[in-house]
């Protein structure tokens, strides 16, 4: 059979997981000839062979795709015959034209560990080990395509030894940009406030520090951790003190999987998550009796567990046991990433006993991702590293770029392409000028790097967020879309759904339609359209940010629209305020009610971190036998279907007046929203038909409400949706402004729904 010439184009995750080696070795054990080479965000071969070998060369390119890698798709084009007697890895292109993909930074893999741990390698405890199937991403690129000019990696001219491996066929380090070892590539230092060392010096001694109780500051892929001993209670209070973080539960490093059983139950699909590529933080159940110290992770029932993600973190965690691994920043700021001004924190403060830092820039900062195992399958609570910026795929299509703003709170925003959302990092509370700042110098570094030019933009309706306010100097036009349509937009997105969709959305804030404060909201949504069909009693609350934090004021607030109160000065402060309607607000938050019902049962009075109050409320119903019946009753007014939140309040403390525990008082709670939500769910339905569900917002990041909604809505013939892959929280706000914008698009014929 003659042999032909054809152009192979291959589009997906093809950037930055060795796909050009695979090829090249694939087509040299095939006998086919020609040559591969990065295209901006694809990847172009040109081969020669007969007909037959290149159908089965195709066959085998998507069948077998590299670990980290995706193929989406594979064009072929009939060329001129050309001759050519080998194979070979040319020259790079610019950008192809088309949105690229781009891996997310990869774990450390099985062969460049058992590298690691081999004293006849010369790439032996090498804290920088990597190949073509693993290491910094994402973390290092200044350009497409991926190449070694084109990473922070460009600054360490490659070893004679490094530069042969880098050319040589069979080596999983050919043409691997990240390629390094001891004598070309980053080197690991530590500082203390009187040493400096570099290499094997610095790691034992770090080692011997995180043992004896010391802080350490430790750069990592995505920007630097806080770690520390979690056995030690007096480096875990010092810990808390530096970052300024209270009570909130700290990670933990663990070095495999058996010694994650030692300390949390961990099912199959938990275990799945935990070994997966993006290593998140999982979040695990405790077992009992077995725990670190008191100021590690506090009162929680569950300990977010990880693995290491690279090879210091291998080697710190198989030496030192479990580590504290927590982000390194003060509270509520981004997190750190370059070395100046860790080492200033160093130099500053008596608390942080020393820095691992290397030379390798990081250009974009990623926090861990945080998820949970829910019904099986995982919860994100933060999709940060290990995920971005991998998009997520919408089943209809934007002809018209664009930028989605997200939020302010677990500030997240979106760029829109096609039928492609690339959600950024988590940048936390924009209200914070850092996490402003990081927010902005990401947007535009991900335009520049997608290829992508926004050409108008969406955001929350709140007239005061900084996101919104970004945008619309950004971008010549700007849409808004409320706050918690958004949040059920995002599942809608998830799904492909365009109504109609009965949406439940649960959370703290979001600006309303009629300009007060919404957070228990049931919105019939049909293609870009959103109503409002239901909602909790709205009552007057205190307003500001303190108001959010302080559970006894929104207690007061319950109470005195349920005609009860309190004795004490602080309440009568507060219901003063309330009664004159001096800094008030009227609100619907689901969110507020939780804190109310946490104060009432003296659970929690303050939320020290963001839904302190709702998490202690959930774990004491985690420990209850039974549940105390609680009504709340369901009236209509003005149209809506409403929740009498006094009733509920009313009742419990009548419960507690009866001797009900507070356990039993508050599983009793979580049953009663979860049958609130049921009921109103059947009543829309008996009016207009609707029988699909979604349930989004950050309180269904509760697992008992989540899982008891679930159950009851499907028992009752409903079809139930809710986020998977983005936080039910704030973090999905910008996948859910990205699709009612799209499906405003095709409403008006802007949209491509193929």
């Amino acid at each position: 059979m003659a042999a032909v010439t054809e152009r192979i184009t291959v589009y997906g995750m093809v950037q930055g997981i060795g796909f050009r080696p695979f090829v090249a070795r694939l087509a040299e054990e095939m006998g086919v000839a020609g040559t591969v080479r990065n295209s901006g965000g694809i990847v172009v071969a040109e081969v020669t062979g007969e007909q037959a070998v290149l159908n089965r060369f195709v066959e085998r390119l998507e069948g077998e795709c590299p670990f980290g890698g995706r193929i989406d798709r594979v064009s072929r084009e009939q060329l001129p015959f050309r001759q050519d007697s080998s194979f070979s890895i040319v020259e790079s292109e610019p950008a192809s034209g088309e949105p690229p993909l781009i891996p997310p930074d990869l774990p450390t893999c099985p062969r460049c560990a058992r590298e690691l741990h081999d004293k006849g390698n010369r790439r032996y405890r090498y804290p920088f080990i990597s190949c073509v199937a693993c290491g910094p991403r994402y973390s290092i690129i200044k350009a497409l395509p991926y190449d070694r000019c084109n990473i922070t990696m460009d600054m360490f001219p490659m070893c004679e030894d490094c530069q042969r491996d880098y050319t040589a066929r069979q080596d999983v380090r050919r043409h691997a940009q990240t390629i390094a070892c001891h004598s070309c590539g980053p080197v690991l230092a530590l500082d203390t406030r009187t040493e400096h060392l570099n290499r094997e010096a610095a790691l034992r001694r770090g080692v011997e520090l995180l043992k004896n109780g010391s802080i350490l500051a430790v750069k990592d892929i995505g920007g630097y951790h806080l770690a520390c001993n979690p056995n030690r209670e007096d480096a875990n209070r010092r810990l808390r003190q530096l970052k300024g973080r209270e009570k909130k539960p700290f990670a933990v490093l663990f070095h495999d999987v058996e010694a994650v059983r030692r300390y949390c139950y961990l099912s199959d699909a938990e275990e799945r998550l935990l070994t997966a590529a993006p290593r998140p933080i999982v979040l695990l159940k405790k077992r009992p009796g077995k725990d670190f110290a008191p100021s590690c992770c506090g009162s929680s029932l569950e300990i977010g567990a990880m693995l290491p993600c690279n090879p210091l973190q291998i080697l710190l965690s198989e030496a030192c046991g479990p580590l504290v691994m927590t982000s390194g920043n003060r509270s509520g700021l981004p997190m750190m990433t370059a070395d100046g001004p860790m080492l200033d924190w160093l130099r500053e403060s008596d608390l942080l006993d020393g820095v691992f830092s290397h030379g390798r820039e990081i250009l974009t900062p990623l926090d861990d991702s945080v998820v949970r195992i829910v019904e099986g399958e995982p919860q994100f609570f933060r999709r940060a590293r290990g995920y971005v910026p991998e998009p997520i795929m919408l089943q209809q299509k934007t002809n018209t770029p664009f930028f989605a703003a997200g939020g302010d709170l677990k500030a997240c925003f979106g760029l829109v392409s096609g039928g492609r959302v690339y959600l950024s990092q988590h940048f936390g509370d924009l209200e914070e000028w850092d996490a402003f700042q990081s927010y902005q110098t990401a947007a535009k570094r991900m335009e520049n790097l997608f290829q992508i030019e926004p050409e108008f933009g969406v955001c929350d309706g709140h007239p005061g967020y900084f996101s919104g306010k970004y945008v619309r100097q950004r971008c010549s036009s700007c849409s808004t879309v409320q706050h918690h349509h958004a949040h059920i937009a995002s599942v809608m997105a998830e799904y492909g759904l365009t109504g109609p969709v009965l949406g439940v959305a649960f959370d703290g804030t979001g600006y309303g339609t009629d300009g007060t404060i919404w957070g228990g909201e049931f919105l019939l949504c049909t293609g870009p359209d959103m109503a409002r069909v239901g909602h909790i009693a709205a009552v007057p609350l205190l307003g500001g940010d303190e108001s959010a934090r302080n559970a006894d004021a929104s207690l007061t607030g319950y109470l005195l629209h349920a005609g009860l109160s309190r004795e004490g000065e602080r309440s009568q402060t507060v219901e003063a305020a309330l009664r004159l309607g001096v800094n008030t607000v009227r609100s619907s938050s689901i969110g507020r009610l939780f804190d109310a019902a946490a104060a009432l049962l003296d659970i929690c009075h303050y939320n020290s971190y963001e839904g302190e109050c709702a998490i202690l409320l959930e774990q004491a119903a985690a420990k209850a036998e039974d549940a105390y019946p609680l009504p709340i009753p369901v009236q209509e007014q003005d149209g809506c279907l409403v929740g009498d939140s006094a009733a509920l309040l009313q009742a419990m403390w009548e419960g507690q007046e009866k001797g009900a525990s507070p356990a039993s008082l508050a599983l009793g709670f979580h049953h009663a929203v979860a049958e609130l939500t049921l009921t109103i769910c059947q009543r829309q339905r008996a009016a207009d038909g609707v029988k699909q569900v979604a349930l989004s917002g950050g309180t269904f990041q509760n697992r008992i409400l989540l899982e008891r909604t679930a159950a009851l809505l499907r028992a009752d013939g409903f079809t139930v949706y809710y986020n998977r892959q983005v936080p039910p929280g704030d973090g999905g706000l910008a996948l859910g402004q990205a699709w009612v914008t799209i499906l405003a698009q095709q409403s008006d014929g802007s949209a491509d729904n193929s």
